[in-house]
């Protein structure tokens, strides 16, 4: 026998369903160390480099709608061998119907100068109407399915996960899996060949136990999970309690009250045996009187907890390693909140200085520096290796309840960068992508996702739902019938990445977007990585032909041997 030598004819076959644009590839062989996998489909061609193993692996990056054509090397101290005929895969399960394919369309893309390869996202659906005023169709339709991808630099679909429900934060982990929160309150990590590896669930959710999963003891899990470097989970769960006199107006919040079961925001962190080891709750440290734009709408209602009043609405949690402490963003009280991880306490508010009560008012920062904008109904805040955070802000109604709102056209929605100097309660505004309204390119009014990706020097930002332009006299009261309300009308998502030392160099534009304006399309969440596989795999991803070797090596077209 040959020094190096095939075994057996490769064979590439379907992954999961779940995964359409992923393969196995058998390759048996005698004396490979490395097996080199070229994959041509269309104008892409990529080439993935693997360790040799006896068991399948895991190929990666396929389009929805092309045949691959697939070469197959071996590597080893006996020089290369090719696989003389070329294999073929077609992907079969990818969704062609385009209630279930996201639609996106790229303006724009600078790749050179782009930070990493791959853009995760987690699509959501939903179709015109108030939340209300949906039939039950209509609701299966929009929280009965959910779809995880991974996009290129030229906004390709080159990975997908279809999922069960309606997926909200995305998070990559340290082992390079993929975890994520969908709206029953479920919390799954899954890996690249669409495996969920453990999913944890709130046992006391209104949905009630879920086979095989670990129950976590709270009433909910949502919106944007976050690993802390111990390997614990940081969690946000609303939970209910009856509130005596609480406002039951928005436009007169002082006068007009009534007794009414509220939700409010609990952090917590578990293990992932779904232990509870540290938690803080909203409930003991704010004042359940300051109440924020959108608090009576019917975001719980449909959730399970049916007439609750929406207090909090924390929308993301980060965790500060080099401080120990807890970064907090509540849309409602249009606030973030810095929590000592040791003592509970909040260390300092970033937010508007409006309606705090007295002991909590000494926790504000103060702003500094040119070009301040305070958040309003912000969206998931992020600490970078300098210590700024990095969120989302929706700029939208900038005013409390009580006081006039901004008409939505006016709205301010960006990426934005603040750093908090604790010792002096000042908090400085270092980046946005928006510094003037001629800057501001989306108006977006509800979630929303930014990363500073530094090695690039670059931001990442996520408008999630995106209004149509040119519209005045866009609602934002689900109770005003007079008027067209956010969700009547056609949203869609949209991804920017910018020069961060000029905004208005854009070097990635992407919509999400139905072009017959029949569904909405929302990006919840986004997690730009340089490679589809972990690190742990070994795996060497090389664009374009790379079966390039050595002239020293031996290159032998082979059959089995």
């Amino acid at each position: 026998m040959a020094d190096l030598s095939f075994l057996a004819a490769p064979a590439v076959s379907p992954a999961a369903a779940e995964v359409p644009l992923c393969a196995w590839l058998k390759v048996r062989a005698y004396g490979a160390r490395r097996v080199r996998v070229r994959i041509a489909q269309g104008e892409a061609q990529w080439t993935l480099d693997f360790p040799a193993s006896d068991s399948p692996l895991l190929l990666l990056g396929f389009l929805p709608d092309l045949t691959a054509t697939i070469t197959v090397q071996i590597l080893g101290h006996g020089g290369v061998r090719t696989w003389g005929e070329p294999l073929h895969f077609t992907p079969v399960d990818a969704p062609a119907n385009p209630l279930e394919r996201p639609p996106i369309r790229l303006h724009h893309a600078t790749p050179e100068r782009m930070a990493g390869r791959f853009t995760f996202l987690s699509i959501r659906r939903r179709v015109h109407g108030r939340v209300g005023d949906l039939s039950p169709a209509q609701r299966r339709f929009t929280t009965s399915w959910g779809l995880l991808i991974a996009i290129d630099h030229l906004a390709r679909i080159r990975w997908m996960r279809r999922m069960p429900n309606r997926p909200a934060g995305l998070h990559r982990l340290a082992s390079g899996n993929l975890f994520v929160h969908d709206t029953e309150f479920c919390s799954r990590e899954i890996d690249l060949q669409g495996e969920t590896v453990r999913a944890f669930y709130a046992a006391r959710r209104p949905q009630g136990a879920m086979d095989g999963a670990i129950p976590v003891d709270v009433q909910s899990l949502h919106h944007q999970p976050h690993q802390m470097p111990n390997g614990n989970f940081l969690a946000v769960s609303g939970h209910s309690r009856l509130v005596k006199d609480w406002p039951a107006s928005v436009h007169e919040p002082d006068t007009c009250r009534a007794d009414r079961h509220v939700v409010g925001d609990k952090i917590v962190e578990f293990t992932p045996s779904g232990e509870i080891v540290w938690s803080w709750d909203s409930f003991d440290h704010l004042d359940t009187q300051r109440i924020g734009y959108d608090a009576l709408d019917a975001y719980w209602h449909v959730r399970g907890f049916p007439n609750h009043g929406d207090w909090t609405h924390c929308n993301g949690v980060s965790y500060d390693a080099a401080n120990d402490q807890v970064i907090v963003s509540l849309r409602l009280q249009d606030a973030v909140v810095g929590v000592d991880r040791a003592s509970g306490e909040i260390r300092w508010i970033l937010g508007d200085h409006s309606n705090w009560r007295p002991d909590l008012a000494a926790k504000l920062l103060t702003p500094v520096g040119a070009n301040f904008r305070w958040p309003w109904h912000g969206h998931n805040p992020r600490v970078t290796s300098e210590g700024t955070i990095v969120m989302f802000d929706n700029g939208i109604y900038q005013a409390r309840p009580g006081q006039p709102r901004l008409p939505f056209e006016k709205s301010f929605s960006r990426g934005v960068e603040y750093r908090v100097d604790p010792a002096a309660m000042t908090v400085e505004q270092v980046w946005a992508s928006a510094l003037t309204d001629a800057d501001v390119i989306e108006r977006t009014w509800a979630m929303g996702d930014a990363h500073r990706l530094e090695a690039s020097n670059t931001a990442l930002i996520v408008h999630s739902i995106c209004m149509p332009h040119g519209i005045e006299g866009i609602g934002m009261d689900e109770d005003d019938r007079s008027i067209r309300f956010v969700n009547e009308l056609a949203s869609y998502a949209r991804i920017l990445e910018y020069d961060r030392d000029d905004i208005h160099n854009i070097l990635f534009d992407a919509e999400i977007r139905d072009l017959n304006e029949l569904v909405q399309w929302e990006a919840f969440s986004a997690v730009r990585v340089s490679d589809l596989y972990p690190a742990s795999a070994g795996v060497v991803w090389t664009e374009g032909d790379a079966l390039e070797v050595d002239s020293s090596e031996e290159v032998t077209d082979a059959h089995a041997g």
